[in-house]
């Protein structure tokens, strides 16, 4: 093994995934990944499909910026397609429980009159029952209370949809983050490993503190192809540091929108 120890690149972009989406924080929960992947992503790709020029001429338009348009500039629709047949065939039961819920709210919107909400247990679907509570809110509307800690315990949750993308950052663009998959690109490493593996953080401390190649490769698991996309992403030069501030009073640091 060499002796040469390597730092991550200081314009290395790590964006976590969730089914090659962007995985925000309604991404994580079981029930609200499944409302995503229903009324948000299976909508998006259906439509990309169906009208890629559409998508395009919207992405193009300033007032329509961070709307439902796939940005890939009207191409890569045979692998939007294959992206939404895999959802919609691996997902199915993520579906089948964002359908319910909103049979459900149906079901309460009809018959939940401002009494006992006992009686409509009996008519929730199959696959909600011992995951949520029926409830009335603040404001006497009936409403669904999800047991989110047990949905983490159930096959709802699906940890090894998570996976680690791993890129350079060398302009200051790149598609809305909630409305473009992350389709595999020439250059960027996915790693398919759940966010909450520890050989993440591993790879994280890159940033400071230096490992050897051959080290981090063995850890993560990287294939000889991986590890040309790796050597893309690590420096044996030291990363800058900045001063620590020793002034008077207080200062503030500004990150911008985030």
């Amino acid at each position: 093994m060499s002796n040469t120890k390597y730092y991550l690149k200081p314009n290395v972009q790590m964006e976590p995934l969730f089914n090659q989406w962007y995985a925000w924080s309604y991404l994580m929960a079981p029930h609200t990944a499944a409302m995503n992947i229903l009324n948000l992503h299976l909508r998006i790709m259906k439509s990309y499909v169906a009208s890629p020029q559409i998508h395009a001429n919207a992405v193009n338009n300033p007032a329509l910026l961070g709307g439902p348009f796939i940005d890939y500039n009207g191409g890569r629709v045979d692998e939007i397609r294959a992206l939404m047949s895999r959802t919609m065939k691996e997902q199915s039961p993520l579906i089948q429980f964002a359908e319910s819920i909103r049979a459900t709210y149906e079901l309460l919107a009809k018959e939940a009159q401002g009494f006992s909400l006992e009686p409509l247990y009996a008519k929730i679907p199959q696959n909600l029952k011992g995951y949520v509570e029926l409830v009335y809110d603040l404001n006497n509307n009936p409403s669904i209370r999800f047991l989110e800690g047990l949905l983490y315990r159930s096959d709802y949750y699906q940890p090894e949809l998570q996976t680690m993308s791993l890129s350079l950052v060398n302009q200051d663009s790149r598609p809305f983050v909630l409305s473009t998959p992350r389709l595999a690109d020439r250059g960027t490493l996915e790693l398919k490993l759940p966010f909450a593996d520890p050989r993440l953080d591993a790879l994280c401390s890159m940033k400071r503190s230096p490992r050897a190649k051959e080290e981090i490769g063995e850890l993560l698991g990287l294939n000889p192809e991986q590890a040309e996309l790796f050597d893309a992403l690590i420096t044996t030069e030291m990363p800058s540091r900045s001063a620590s501030f020793d002034g008077e009073g207080v200062r503030i640091r500004y990150f911008g929108h985030a």
